[in-house]
């Protein structure tokens, strides 16, 4: 749960106190990234970077972003209605397709995306044992299909490059400086503002629709098992880091799979 649901955090003598950090904690709260779009058919090459977030997302009946939690359930009015949200998942990427001067290995930007992507990501942790979001993980090509040309019928499958791909010490710079604490962006909005939005709907858009089981947008992606990587030198230089190391500074930036 998030302080804007009451919880109170501990504070820390030595955290809350490091001015350093607090104001890089502050600026990254008031960044905004772009949203990863597949706006057309292809391949979409992606590197992620650190924790993801888990949380539950209104696509219907509102038709502003409205983010709803498990412990709403009893108060929201769209799930006492008959709605269902979809669990959806984001996580920091680097876009290997989207390049230019200040970014010549590709722009940081947040994929938010149903269970059916993460999934393939939780398969390689599974069967590699490798966290695909750390300083060893490979780069994973999303393939993009639209059936009949048909967008809203658009369909993924994700496979894994057989090699690591180490950030180099560009790209953790890079991710330093430009990422944002997905726990605050993704934070559930106030039931008091969910009420409000479900009070302005016209009484039509408060008809839930059949129920669909599957909660990604788009087919599920290909059960083909992620490859193993091969283990080799890496190309780039990369920097010396440990397991242990915090990319992002922000521990409470989510937990993983």
């Amino acid at each position: 749960m998030s302080e804007e649901n009451g919880i109170v955090e501990n504070g820390s003598w030595d955290e809350d106190f490091n001015q350093e950090k607090k104001q890089n904690q502050e600026q990254s709260e008031q960044r905004r990234l772009e949203w990863m779009k597949f706006d057309k058919p292809g391949d979409y090459v992606v590197r992620l970077c650190g924790k993801f977030v888990k949380f539950h997302r209104w696509w219907s009946p509102f038709t502003t972003r409205v983010i709803t939690h498990l412990s709403y359930k009893d108060q929201d009015p769209a799930w006492n209605a008959g709605f269902w949200p979809r669990k959806t998942f984001a996580i920091h990427v680097i876009d290997r397709n989207d390049c230019d001067e200040e970014h010549p290995t590709g722009k940081l930007k947040i994929l938010e995306k149903g269970s059916s992507i993460f999934e393939r990501f939780a398969n390689y942790k599974r069967i590699n044992d490798v966290d695909p979001a750390s300083k060893d993980g490979p780069e994973f090509v999303i393939t993009v299909t639209w059936p009949g040309g048909n967008k809203r019928r658009a369909e993924y499958s994700v496979e894994a490059r057989n090699r690591p791909a180490p950030w180099t010490k560009e790209e953790v710079a890079m991710i330093k400086k430009e990422h944002v604490t997905l726990q605050k962006l993704y934070a559930p909005t106030p039931l008091e503002k969910i009420q409000e939005l479900w009070d302005a709907l016209p009484d039509e858009a408060k008809i839930p629709p059949k129920r669909d089981d599957d909660e990604d947008e788009g087919s599920s992606p290909s059960p083909a098992p992620a490859p193993t990587p091969i283990k080799e030198t890496p190309p780039k230089e990369v920097v010396p880091t440990t397991d242990d190391d915090d990319l992002f500074g922000d521990d409470d930036d989510s937990t993983g799979f």
